[in-house]
């Protein structure tokens, strides 16, 4: 079986925050299409908590739109949490630069943190979502707090590849 693109970068190394180019394919009609890693939590040191994760699903989709469309030019395609909660992948059509993404980022932690305590969380009901009961605004926007406070950092895939060797060593 191949290794996916994420397995083949050094996470003992990996910064958090921060935004990563992973990967970018081509359509059969040569559009571009990017996954970027955008990392909240530096990996093996924590994760993000369950329901806060879970809501800030909810939210940072959306704001991240927001920030980052720009039509004909530019579109998010999906963003979806890690399975080790320590980020997300946002799959889009488009190049934007990696400042745009990060810029993008950090304005959707702006939205988040402004949202006020009785924020009406989009989406969290039972008709709409498989675990409308596991959600905590609180939680995300400590999360979105933290990013902020932290800011946030491009990183290079190439500065935190593992090399041939190292790979064929964890085989």
């Amino acid at each position: 079986m191949p290794l996916i693109d994420s397995f083949v970068v050094d996470h003992t190394v990996m910064p958090a925050p921060a935004v990563r180019l992973a990967k970018i394919m081509k359509t059969p009609h040569g559009d571009e299409i990017e996954i970027w890693d955008l990392r909240f939590i530096k990996p093996n040191t924590g994760m993000m908590p369950e329901k806060g994760l879970h809501t800030f699903e909810h939210l940072f989709a959306g704001f991240m739109r927001d920030h980052l469309n720009e039509p004909g030019k530019v579109e998010v395609i999906d963003i979806s949490p890690m399975g080790c909660k320590t980020g997300f992948y946002m799959s889009l059509v488009g190049v934007p630069s990696g400042e745009n993404v990060r810029k993008a980022l950090l304005a959707s932690m702006q939205d988040i943190v402004a949202l006020p305590k009785d924020f009406k969380i989009p989406a969290a009901n039972p008709l709409q979502c498989g675990s409308y009961k596991l959600h905590s605004l609180a939680e995300a926007q400590d999360l979105a707090s933290m990013v902020l406070e932290q800011g946030v950092v491009i990183t290079d895939s190439a500065d935190i590849m593992l090399s041939p060797d190292k790979l064929k060593d964890l085989e």
